[in-house]
C-alpha cells in the first residue's frame, strides 16, 4: 500500500521561501548622514577680515567642537524614541582642512567685482601625501558637487530668505547677490548652507562690523 506524503497547506511554501530569504539578508546597517558643521556661538570661531578674492569676511568652523556636540546629542537621545542610527561620515579626507564660509567681493577690480557668498573648506594641512591629496579632491567633489540653498534664519530660527547655491571651483557659491541679499545676510542672526550632502550653520557675530565697516571693498557700491 502506498503512503501519501503529507502536503503543506496552501501558501506555506511561499512563506518558507520568504522566511529563508529574510534570514539570509544582512542586518540593516546604520545610514550615513551629511557632513555637518554647526558653530553658532563658539568662543574660538568668529567672522574675521578676509583678503582673498576681492576681500570680505570669512568664518572657519570649529569642527572638533561641532562633532563633539553632535556626539553628545546622539548619546543623550540613545534609548529614547528619538534615537537615530544615522552615523556621521568619515571626514579623514579633510587632511587638516576645515569647513568655512566666505562672504565678500569676487575681484579686486571694481568693474568686475560683485557680492558673493561661498561655502567650502580650507586647504589641507602641510606634509600630506599624494594619497591624501587624491582623497581630499574626491571628498571635495562629492560633498560640494550637489546644488543646495543658503538659508538665512531670524529669531526663533524663522527663515528670512533662501538663496540658491551651485557647485563652482570646488565649493558652493551664490550667483551675484543684490543689495537686498547683502543686507539680509548682514542682518541674519544665523546662516545655514544645506544640500543633501552638507549641513553647515554659523552665527554672524562680528560679520556686520567686518563688512559694514569696510567701505574700501571693490563691490561696496554695488
Amino acid at each position: 500500500m502506498s503512503r501519501k506524503t503529507p502536503s503543506m497547506p496552501v501558501g506555506a511554501g511561499s512563506l518558507v521561501v520568504a522566511v529563508v530569504a529574510l534570514a539570509s539578508l544582512p542586518a540593516l546597517a546604520a545610514s550615513t548622514g551629511p557632513f555637518r558643521a554647526v558653530d553658532r556661538d563658539s568662543p574660538s570661531s568668529y567672522w574675521i577680515e578676509d583678503r582673498s578674492w576681492g576681500g570680505g569676511a570669512r568664518f572657519v568652523f570649529d569642527l572638533k567642537q561641532s562633532l563633539a556636540a553632535d556626539a553628545a546629542h546622539r548619546d543623550f537621545l540613545a534609548g529614547t524614541e528619538f534615537a537615530t542610527n544615522v552615523r556621521p561620515p568619515s571626514l579623514k579626507f579633510l587632511a587638516g582642512g576645515g569647513p568655512e564660509f566666505t562672504f565678500g567681493c569676487t575681484d579686486r577690480d571694481p568693474a568686475k567685482s560683485y557680492w558673493r557668498f561661498r561655502v567650502g573648506v580650507t586647504p589641507p594641512g602641510s606634509g600630506i601625501t599624494s594619497r591624501d591629496e587624491i582623497a581630499y579632491e574626491k571628498g571635495i567633489k562629492y560633498y560640494f558637487g550637489a546644488p543646495g540653498t543658503l538659508i538665512l534664519l531670524g529669531e526663533a530660527d524663522k527663515e528670512i530668505r533662501r538663496i540658491p547655491l551651485a557647485p563652482s571651483n570646488d565649493a558652493l557659491e551664490t550667483a551675484a547677490l543684490t543689495q537686498d541679499d547683502v543686507q539680509a545676510i548682514l542682518n541674519a542672526p544665523v546662516i545655514r548652507a544645506k544640500t543633501p550632502r552638507i549641513f553647515f550653520e554659523s552665527g554672524t557675530s562680528a560679520l556686520k562690523a567686518t563688512i559694514g565697516g569696510n567701505a574700501k571693498l571693490p563691490c561696496a557700491a554695488r
